[in-house]
Formats: C-alpha cells, sequence, structure tokens
C-alpha cells in the first residue's frame, strides 16, 4: 500500500472554527479557541498520522485587512502559508458574511493547487443553505470539492480526511510518529495562559495581552513556570490584575488546571503583568518577542 504526505492550509475569516476543526482532527489541543476574533496569532501546524498517510495541517490567522504591525504580521503569516501546500481548505460557515468570503477567494486566483470548500457548523444549518452557500461561493471560484462538516461535533470530518488524502501526492512522513505538533512547550503553555485570558477578560483588553514564558523548569514531580503577561496600557494591567487579585488567580488557576492535565504533573506557575506600551504598533518589540516584521 502506497504512503502519501502533504501540507494543507486551512484558511476563512476569523470565527469560522479553524482551530477547533485543526484540535478535532489531531486529537488533541494545540491551537486555542475563543469566540473572539483574531485569537490566532501565528500559523501553527497539527499532523495528523494515519497508517496510509501523515497529514500536515496549517492553522492560520483568520483573513482580515489588518490596521497595525502586528495585523501586518499575521497577513505574512497567511500568506507564507500558501507556499508549498499540496492543498487548500477554505473555510466559512452559514453565518453572513460570503461577500467577504468572496473579497478573500479573489485572492486566491493565483493559487493553482486543489481547493475544498469547507462549510462548517453543520449542526446549525440546514441542508438546503448549505446547497445555497456552495453554489454561490463556486459561481465565484472553481473548487476540487465541498463538504459539510461540525468541528464541534465531529460530522463529517473523517469524510473529509478521506477526501484530503486522496488529493495528497505519495510520499514519505515529514515528521517522526508521534508528533502531533510544530509548537515548542513555551509556546504552548503561554497560548494556553492567553486562551484564558480571552475567556475572562472582554471588550478590547485581549488584543493587547501577549504572554512571554519566561522559565520552564521541569524539576521531577513539579513544573516550575513564570509567565508574564504584556498589555498596552496600565488601565488593562488593573483588569488583568482584577480587584483584589480576582482576576489573575482566576487565569492562573485555569492555566494551571490545563497544563497540568496536558503535561500529566503537578505545575507550580508564577503569573506577573507588565505594561508595553502599544506594543502592537512597534515593530520593535515585536522583533523582539519573535514575530518577523519590518
Amino acid at each position: 500500500m502506497s504512503f502519501k504526505s502533504g501540507f494543507v492550509t486551512i484558511l476563512g475569516r476569523p470565527n469560522v472554527g479553524k482551530s477547533t476543526f485543526l484540535n478535532k482532527v489531531v486529537g488533541q489541543k494545540v491551537a486555542i479557541v475563543s469566540p473572539k476574533p483574531q485569537t490566532t496569532r501565528k500559523s501553527i501546524k497539527g499532523i495528523l498520522n494515519r497508517p496510509d498517510s501523515q497529514v500536515i495541517f496549517v492553522d492560520t490567522p483568520g483573513l482580515h485587512d489588518p490596521v497595525d504591525s502586528l495585523g501586518e504580521f499575521m497577513v505574512k503569516e497567511i500568506q507564507d502559508a500558501l507556499e508549498g501546500i499540496d492543498l487548500l481548505l477554505y473555510m466559512t460557515t452559514p453565518e453572513e458574511g460570503w461577500q467577504e468570503d468572496i473579497h478573500y477567494l479573489e485572492q486566491l486566483k493565483n493559487f493553482t493547487n486543489p481547493k475544498f470548500l469547507v462549510i462548517n457548523k453543520k449542526d446549525l444549518t440546514t441542508e438546503e443553505k448549505i446547497v445555497e452557500i456552495v453554489s454561490f461561493l463556486s459561481r465565484h471560484t472553481p473548487f476540487a470539492e465541498s463538504m459539510a462538516i461540525s468541528a464541534l461535533t465531529g460530522e463529517g470530518i473523517s469524510e473529509l480526511l478521506e477526501k484530503v488524502v486522496n488529493y495528497l501526492p505519495e510520499g514519505e512522513p515529514y515528521y517522526e510518529p508521534g508528533i502531533v505538533s510544530d509548537v515548542y512547550e513555551r509556546e504552548i503553555v503561554a497560548e494556553i495562559i492567553r486562551e484564558k485570558i480571552w475567556w475572562n477578560v472582554h471588550q478590547e483588553v485581549p488584543y493587547g495581552v501577549e504572554v512571554r514564558v519566561e522559565e520552564f523548569k521541569d524539576r521531577g514531580e513539579i513544573i516550575y513556570i513564570q509567565a508574564t503577561i504584556y498589555v498596552e496600557r496600565d488601565s488593562h494591567k488593573k483588569i488583568i490584575i482584577g480587584e483584589g487579585g480576582r482576576m489573575i488567580k482566576k487565569i492562573g488557576q485555569e492555566a494551571r488546571e490545563e497544563i497540568e492535565y496536558n503535561w500529566g504533573k503537578k505545575v507550580y506557575l508564577d503569573l506577573w503583568v507588565k505594561t508595553e506600551k502599544s506594543w502592537r504598533k512597534r515593530p520593535e518589540v515585536l522583533r523582539r518577542w519573535g514575530y518577523k516584521v519590518k
């Protein structure tokens, strides 16, 4: 039996379920999710290992028009995620926004490899609506396949994966068996902490939050982690800490519990909050934190 392997990029507007889909496919959490747009900032690879194939899925930030240096970095991440891939999954939902989809699909005209249209949230719509979306978008862009799934319940995903593998070339695996992501442990921890902030803190505050893990020490029975939460304004710092420190305690507790679950060990999590004014607009700060910007 021949073995297939290849790279598959997932594109779509913010909040269409790209990260939820990736986590469901891989079988564990490699990308953070929240109900707010632009949660994902960097491209993340999730690796599906099967007896007949290895599929490297590339999760990307939501398609958008940038307004600052961080936004420009995210758009560049999307562009880079289209280089050298074998297949593109364009994800949308039954909710409004199809005209915006056309705007982004226009930008993909030069992508010559197969494109799939994937309609997420199948569990929340009707077959008639799905047919309407497929008909509308297919008039503007030729798709090799069109399918409806539910990233939340898993409905339709196994059928989608079979079609994905069918379109991949024959080849050796790119990663060793057992590896499910290209994200390092410090990055995973930072993303978990950032996710808890996105779920617990509202309005504009989460968009100006960056988390850096300064120390990650596995001491056998316990893992010691020291992380800094950076915000853009002193007023945001007060919100993150909360009255009497209650918010930072809640964020820390939820993050620690998830880290302990993932690593199977006790965790001591030491969180600090600092202000780095207007960091999203400052390329020198973004570069210091590993964002490749001009």
